[in-house]
This record gives C-alpha cells, sequence and structure tokens, in this order.
C-alpha cells in the first residue's frame, strides 16, 4: 500500500465521518465495503486498498480496523484527524478534497443513504453474501477476494479476471 494509498483511506473516512455527522465503524465498514464493490463492478478498481476480511458481523477492513483499535497498522495514526469513542467515530476535520474524485463522493453519497441509516440485522443480512461465507470457510486470515467482491455485485467473469490481474500485479511491483 502507497503513501497516496494510506493517506486515501484516512480521507475517505473522513469524508464520509463529515457527511454523517459521525458514524459508529460498524456502519462505517460496511458503507467503504459496497463502496469499494460498486467501484470493483463499475471501474476494476478498488477504491481503497484495505483489504477486506469476513468477521462474524461481516466484512472489515483490516488496517482501518486496526487502526481504531490502537493496534499495530500500517495506516497513519488517526488521532489528528478522527476521534474515537467506544464504538464511534468523529472527524476532526474536513476530508482533504484532492483525495477524492467526482465519482468517488457520488458513490460514497449514495452508499450513506442506502446503508448509513440500515440496523445492525438488515446490514450484517446485507454484507453476509457468498464471498463473505467463502472467506469465512478458510483457514487462516479471512481476507475476502476483490474478484469474489465483485462477482457478488454482478460483475462478469471478464471483469473479475481483470481485476485480478491488476491486483496482483500492482502487489508484484509495490503499487
Amino acid at each position: 500500500m502507497t503513501s497516496f494509498d494510506k493517506q486515501r483511506i484516512i480521507e475517505v473516512v473522513l469524508y464520509i465521518l463529515n457527511k454523517t455527522g459521525g458514524i459508529d465503524y460498524y456502519h462505517l465498514f460496511k458503507i467503504l465495503y459496497f463502496a469499494n464493490q460498486r467501484s470493483l463492478v463499475e471501474w476494476g478498481q478498488l477504491m481503497i486498498t484495505d483489504k477486506f476480511c469476513a468477521l462474524p458481523h461481516g466484512p472489515v477492513p483490516t488496517e482501518l480496523y486496526n487502526t481504531i483499535k490502537g493496534q499495530q497498522s500500517v495506516l497513519p495514526d488517526m488521532k489528528k484527524d478522527i476521534h474515537v469513542v467506544d464504538y464511534y467515530l468523529l472527524p476532526k476535520r474536513e476530508s482533504d478534497a484532492d483525495y477524492l474524485s467526482k465519482y468517488d463522493i457520488e458513490v460514497l453519497d449514495e452508499c450513506i443513504s442506502k446503508y448509513g441509516k440500515m440496523n445492525f440485522a438488515e446490514l450484517e443480512k446485507t454484507s453476509h453474501t457468498n464471498c463473505w461465507e467463502k472467506a469465512r470457510r478458510q483457514k487462516g486470515p479471512h481476507v475476502i477476494d476483490p474478484g469474489e467482491i465483485a462477482r457478488d455485485g454482478g460483475a462478469s467473469d471478464g471483469l473479475i479476471k481483470y481485476i485480478n490481474e491488476s491486483i496482483e500485479f500492482n502487489e508484484a511491483f509495490g503499487n
């Protein structure tokens, strides 16, 4: 993950927090998951490069979760940008618009509108998709394959192949 990718995650989170006035991290994670899925299906690219893991209550962006919990993470320290109170996150500043495209904002706004007000049970049911179930059956870390996230969003086999090859290429060359 590049330094730009790391900061982008923080800026996307700040955008969501400012738009909602603050949100619990369960809702935040689901908004990010579905925004990522839509970006994969529509553009063949991840909106944020954090790996999602299939935890018992649904997909969770691993590095962001570790950072929020105060555990070791590759993300920058968020304490200067985000106030964490138990399960709730509040913004300390506006997001830097240089990290977000018009498309990102459109998708995030739609995901906030759709998933931001769902109750816990609805979100859990909505996010327990085929790729989540498949990852839960794996031994070791339950990382959800981005291609499978896209498949659950309706992506074609050709697009899934492109997504997987792009991610492999970026990981191989440190992008």
